[in-house]
């Protein structure tokens, strides 16, 4: 087992010659997609303050 991970080749396992089973490499587990961005986001200036720009949202 720890050469198919080194190696990330599979083995075909037989039994009397005959293939019974195949040993793959295991994928690594996915990123959780909530928190994924986490610190590579920065926030510059003052997030809550209105908008200095004036503009109409119907226009």
């Amino acid at each position: 087992m720890d050469s198919v991970q080194k190696t990330k080749t599979s083995i075909l396992i037989t039994k009397r010659g005959k293939p019974v089973a195949k040993l793959v490499p295991a994928e690594s587990e996915p990123a959780d997609f909530f928190g994924c961005m986490k610190g590579s986001i920065r926030i510059t200036g003052d997030i809550l303050a209105p908008i200095d720009v004036d503009w109409d949202a119907n226009a």
